[in-house]
């Protein structure tokens, strides 16, 4: 495992190296400007918005300050009151009618820019007017209804709100600013400045306690995440609408936000109302928490006020928000929470947030954090991501990224604190990518390295094993019990001498085709050819807990294939193919051996030589095959044996019984049987010592089995050497060769 534990452990560096890469490079993008920053920044609001529809519909918002009623000017209103504008005369009704109803301020999210025509004189400015002109002008008092909306706000808290343009357009004039702010920190603030204007008539305002801007840019993809509190005109800061309800309610006449100064630049930071601290970003802008979808705030529509049939518990103790939801009348937005959300609902929920004190915000140390927890992810994910599968490796990707999601809606829920949070999922991400693509590739190398290492060694079904399971394949040399296999074609010197190098080579590939495709099929691994000789081995480079099994039966197999291919060879005019087969099973060392210029997978060791050695005196005994006691020992029920002697081989001090297969079990018939009984006792004659009956039965089956023929010769010549012979007591039919 040395080898390959060094190629995996340099890959599991590389992939690390990879990642911390990657995660400083994330990390930095954090502080990058231009396109890469506009980039992350457009993630950081689609998953703002996304952060808005997945929680909400299961977080309980918290409880309003104060209730908070919409007064909607809606469809119905507006086809049962008329066409908007309405008269002013009607607006101080619903003035009036809220007052009664006990509200404690009503806020218009409506801009009464123009004085309303009063019909007495215009009649009277008639030319035909005549005579009554007089007197119609005396009635214009009583057709007055911007006074007559007047009298009405000035009764009870009233906010009107004003406009500011980008463009240097006047009409009317703006009431004085109650927002303390030195000109001088003004101008180098960061504030948004609007320089036109479009106020309310001087009769409204003259009457109103309060008024504030109602417009508000949203962000550059027109979705409106920020609320600005406060807007620069000229060289002072004016109120929103919705600062100037929350005002107006406590009881605040002036508010001074908290500023720093940075280099000569002023940084807004945050508005204290009352005992409340508000947070903005350096625009002065503060984030909407919106509390759901349109409907948050009780509704109550404008008609049902005018003809008294709104709730009075309702409205009692209530800040009255007058808006509309109209379609026509174009004041709904794009909010994270749902397109065409009624503007009036978005400034009750900022009025809201105001009131409680607890709007959320993103704190100065907002990309430090992000950059922490990028940099605890990323290092996180590297060391540990490359040393897991894919399915670990998809789980801890899913898991980091419920973490940061999770951590990320607690911080906002809990603490009230917007943390960019596409940086650390795009770590997440991008380390989960290049890993499970570095594994792919790696795995994609490894199959290729696999097949071109083993393709033409083991079989295609082996191969497809080594590619489901990688990790076991080992290259490094180690020690197992495992089975080898020689095959030898006999005479092969003399056939070749017989035969062109073209006749030869064909021989040779159409006597190795079909036996290779029966190695294979055993699942057996070639390990080399060496002329006319076969080598091959069972149980690497996958375990095979059958490899004796499968080791006889190929060579069975080998056998009767090549009884199959004599005929086809005489038919061609080509020699008979014989082959004698030694199989030995024990411990060897497999592995990638060789040199710095070639190397290859094979076995080695003394279990080896002996296979070799049983190979090489098949041709002794007159036998096709010849197994080792050990090979014997495991697979004896699975086939039919015979026992063909106790020897020695040449240069192995311990003797061995040799055993030859003949057919599987099942396939045995009965004049085989009745060959192997006599074969069987003819021996134990033999080893008994008994020459003249151990003479007698190998004589009888010679004459009859031809199979048996050269076997019992080999014992026939032996009796008849030991009858001559003192054999010492303890012999026990031991045989040595001379010969390998």
């Amino acid at each position: 495992m040395r080898l390959l534990s060094r190629k995996k452990l340099r890959e599991v560096r590389a992939i690390i190296a990879l990642g911390i890469t990657l995660t400083l490079v994330i990390a930095g993008t954090q502080f990058a400007d231009g396109q890469t920053r506009q980039l992350l920044a457009r993630l950081d609001l689609l998953l703002y918005d996304l952060r808005f529809k997945l929680v909400l519909p299961y977080l309980q918002p918290p409880p309003p300050a104060q209730r908070i009623v919409i007064i909607d000017i809606d469809e119905r209103s507006l086809k049962e009151v008329g066409h908007w504008p309405w008269s002013r005369k009607t607006v101080a009704e619903l003035v009036d009618r809220l007052a009664a109803a006990g509200v404690v301020s009503v806020t218009f999210d409506v801009v009464f820019s123009e004085p309303e025509r009063n019909m007495a004189d215009q009649l009277a400015a008639a030319p035909e007017a005549g005579a009554i002109a007089a007197a119609l002008g005396e009635l214009a008092p009583r057709f007055d209804y911007d006074r007559r909306m007047a009298d009405s706000i000035g009764k009870i808290d009233v906010t009107l709100g004003y406009i500011l343009h980008r463009e240097n357009f006047h009409s009317g004039d703006l009431p004085p600013t109650n927002i303390i702010m030195a000109p001088e920190l003004v101008r180098r603030s960061f504030i948004d400045n609007h320089p036109g204007h479009t106020a309310n008539i001087p009769v409204l305002q003259q009457a109103v306690r309060g008024q504030g801007f109602i417009n508000g840019p949203p962000d550059p993809d027109g979705i409106v995440r920020r609320a600005p509190l406060v807007l620069r005109h000229g060289d002072q800061l004016y109120p929103s609408l919705a600062l100037q309800t929350a005002m107006t309610y406590l009881l605040l006449d002036t508010v001074e936000p908290a500023v720093v100064e940075v280099n000569g630049d002023v940084y807004l930071q945050s508005i204290m109302l009352g005992d409340k601290l508000v947070h903005t970003d350096q625009k002065g802008q503060m984030l909407v928490p919106y509390r759901g979808h349109q409907g948050s705030f009780q509704y109550v529509p404008a008609v049902d006020v005018l003809a008294g049939k709104a709730d009075p518990e309702l409205l009692a103790g209530s800040i009255a928000m007058v808006g509309t939801s109209a379609i026509g009348l174009v004041d709904l937005r794009t909010t994270p929470v749902g397109a065409m959300f009624p503007g009036i609902e978005t400034q009750a929920t900022v009025v809201d947030a105001l009131l409680r004190g607890d709007a959320p915000y993103k704190p100065d140390f907002a990309e430090g954090m992000s950059v922490v927890g990028i940099l605890a992810l990323g290092l996180l994910l590297s060391l540990a991501m490359p040393l897991l599968g894919p399915a670990l490796m998809t789980l801890l990707g899913v898991g980091g990224t419920a973490l940061v999601a999770a951590t990320n809606v607690w911080l906002w829920q809990v603490k009230g604190l917007d943390i960019p949070v596409a940086g650390p999922l795009l770590t997440v991400l991008v380390l989960y990518v290049s890993n499970i693509s570095f594994g792919f590739f790696t795995a994609s190398r490894q199959k290729d390295f696999i097949q071109g290492m083993f393709g033409q060694y083991v079989a295609p079904g082996h191969i497809e094993r080594l590619l489901d399971d990688p990790a076991a394949l080992s290259f490094d040399g180690e020690s197992k019990r495992m089975t080898v296999l020689f095959s030898d074609i006999r005479s092969f010197t003399n056939m070749s001498e017989t035969l062109s190098a073209v006749e030869l080579k064909q021989l040779l590939n159409r006597y190795f085709t079909p036996m290779t495709e029966i190695i294979f099929a055993q699942q057996g691994t070639i390990d080399k050819y060496v002329g006319d000789m076969i080598m091959a081995f069972w149980g690497a480079p996958l375990d095979d807990p059958q490899h004796e099994r499968h080791a006889v039966l190929a060579a069975l197999l080998m056998q009767r294939k090549q009884a199959a291919m004599r005929e086809e060879f005489r038919r061609d005019g080509l020699p008979e193919i014989h082959t004698g087969i030694g199989i030995n099973t024990g411990p060897m060392n497999v592995g990638d051996m060789g040199s710095s210029y070639r190397r290859a997978y094979t076995v080695l060791g003394d279990a080896v030589n002996l296979g070799s050695r049983l190979e090489s005196i098949t041709k002794f005994y007159g036998a096709a095959i010849l197994v080792s006691e050990s090979t014997y020992a495991a697979v004896q029920e699975d086939f039919v044996w015979r026992e063909v002697d106790y020897m020695q081989v040449k240069g192995k001090k311990e003797p061995i019984r040799v055993y030859e297969p003949l057919a599987l079990a099942e396939e045995a018939d009965e004049a085989l049987l009745r060959e192997l009984e006599q074969y069987r006792l003819a021996r134990e004659a033999y080893l008994a010592r008994q020459w003249q009956e151990a003479h007698t039965l190998f004589a009888a089956l010679a004459a009859e089995a031809p199979g048996f023929r050269k076997l019992c010769t080999i014992y026939l010549e032996r009796i008849q050497q030991y009858r001559h012979e003192q054999l010492p007591p303890d012999w026990c039919g031991v045989w040595q060769h001379t010969e390998k």
